[in-house]
């Protein structure tokens, strides 16, 4: 009977400590009249941040699409600071050269193809909503032209769509 209900006890613990956090960022466009809009889905996975993006209206081709310091999208984007880089590092593809050599908000390029969706999924190693390197509360943004990861930020150009990351489930 001690072992059952240490064992029940023990499921209950790890079934609630398997919850992964999760987050969301509405996209909407910086520019007045444009029907460019997005949801921005972040799960925190042992892996690292996953992030899957699903954006439409976007003008056709390659545009940055990266996680900057701030959380406000107020003066068309701009009031979201630079790419969210806690490490000091140069600008880069995160995904593929890590946190220690690359902006932790350095997500690459999104392409949208000629009826304007655009679709992304990636996953950041050591980065999370609110653990190691939190992105909770800051801003997604989606550039007007593609990132050629030169220094020092990529020179994708205006911002073209911002969203505020919020958590959605612990």
């Amino acid at each position: 009977m001690i072992t059952r209900i240490f064992a029940v006890a023990a499921l209950f613990a790890l079934s609630c400590s398997a919850q992964a956090a999760t987050g969301a960022a509405k996209l909407s466009a910086t520019a007045a009249g444009s029907s460019l809009a997005g949801m921005v889905k972040l799960e925190d996975t042992s892996a690292g941040l996953k992030v899957t993006a699903e954006l439409t209206g976007v003008p056709a081709g390659d545009h940055g699409f990266h996680i900057h310091e701030f959380g406000s999208c107020d003066d068309a984007g701009k009031a979201a600071g630079s790419h969210y880089n806690p490490n000091k590092t140069h600008h880069g593809m995160v995904v593929k050269d890590g946190v220690k050599k690359a902006h932790a908000g350095d997500m690459g390029n999104i392409t949208a193809g000629a009826e304007g969706k655009a679709v992304l999924q990636v996953v950041i190693a050591k980065v999370s909503l609110n653990g190691k390197n939190p992105v909770a509360g800051r801003a997604v943004i989606l550039h007007e032209k593609a990132d050629d990861f030169g220094q020092p930020a990529g020179n994708a150009g205006g911002r073209i769509a911002c969203g505020t990351i919020v958590v959605t489930g612990e």
